[in-house]
This record gives C-alpha cells, sequence and structure tokens, in this order.
C-alpha cells in the first residue's frame, strides 16, 4: 500500500509541528478487506480504514483538513465526489488536552487498485494503479493557509 505513505509525507510537509517531531503521528490501517472477483487475472482492490493520530498538536486544526483535502483530491477524489461516500468517509474525533494542545483521530476510507499481470511462466508483476485523476484539479507545488488574512501555514507539496 502506498497511500499511507504519501499521506504522512503531504502532512509531514504541510505542518511544521510534524515536521519538527514527525513521531507525533501515528498512522494505522484498520479494517482492512480485498476484493475480487474469479475473472481471469488476479487483480484485485484493497479497502481500508485509514487512522491517522496526531498526539499533542499545537497547531490549528483548520490546516489539518485542508492539507488532508488537497491530498484528497489526488489520491482518494470519490471522497469528496460522491455524496454517500462523503458521509462517513471522513470522521475525526479530538480529545482536547489544554488550551494549546489536541489529540486528533482521523479516519479515511482508502482504496487502492492492485494491478497483477501475468508475465508468463509462473511470473507475476505486481503494481499499484495510480487514481484515474478529473481534467479541472486544485493544484500547486506550493501552497499557502491565511485565516482572516493572517498567514497560519505553509507548505511545499512532496512528489507524488
Amino acid at each position: 500500500m502506498k497511500k499511507p505513505a504519501s499521506l504522512r509525507a503531504a502532512l509531514v510537509a504541510a505542518l511544521p509541528d510534524l515536521a519538527r517531531d514527525p513521531e507525533r503521528l501515528l498512522v494505522f490501517i484498520d479494517a482492512g478487506s480485498l476484493h475480487s472477483t474469479y475473472a481471469p487475472g488476479l487483480s484485485y482492490e484493497t479497502a481500508y480504514t485509514l487512522n491517522l493520530i496526531l498526539t499533542d498538536f499545537a497547531g490549528d486544526p483548520l490546516v489539518v483538513w485542508v492539507a488532508i483535502l488537497i491530498w484528497l483530491r489526488v489520491h482518494q477524489s470519490e471522497l469528496l465526489d460522491n455524496v454517500d461516500k462523503r458521509q462517513s468517509g471522513i470522521t475525526y474525533e479530538a480529545d482536547i488536552i489544554d488550551h494549546d494542545k489536541v489529540d486528533l483521530s482521523i479516519k479515511l476510507q482508502l482504496t487502492e487498485r492492485v494491478i497483477v499481470k501475468d508475465l508468463g511462466n509462473g511470473k507475476l508483476d505486481i503494481r499499484i494503479a495510480d487514481e484515474p485523476q478529473p481534467e479541472a484539479k486544485l493544484t500547486a507545488e506550493h501552497w499557502e493557509v491565511y485565516l482572516r488574512e493572517q498567514l497560519i501555514a505553509r507548505w511545499d507539496v512532496p512528489p507524488a
């Protein structure tokens, strides 16, 4: 699976607190399942709940949400496009520690398509397929987020 590492890199790039101490971002894969058919070939889809836990987070959670939404536009756009998936595809809980810190648990319903190609003679080539991309998308290599005209975060997007 490549999406957990990709999202981790995007959040570390977007959040200075995590860049200084990336161990405060815990990543778990919960409730995973494989979906395949008895059709010719061994390609399949894996579906799972990605559970991100940010501990002792002192930044503004608004930046976390924006960074995740930017990542989702490229890597799991149906969580934004599909009305049914929007209802439960992104959930979170927060434990407010004090006035300055919060623990965030963010759950994302993700999928990855795995293409298994038969090369013959008992050899298989396995690769994770890239997500299909819509024609119009919100992309940039550098992002700045403002809250009431005050800069609250900036980051460069790591290469995919």
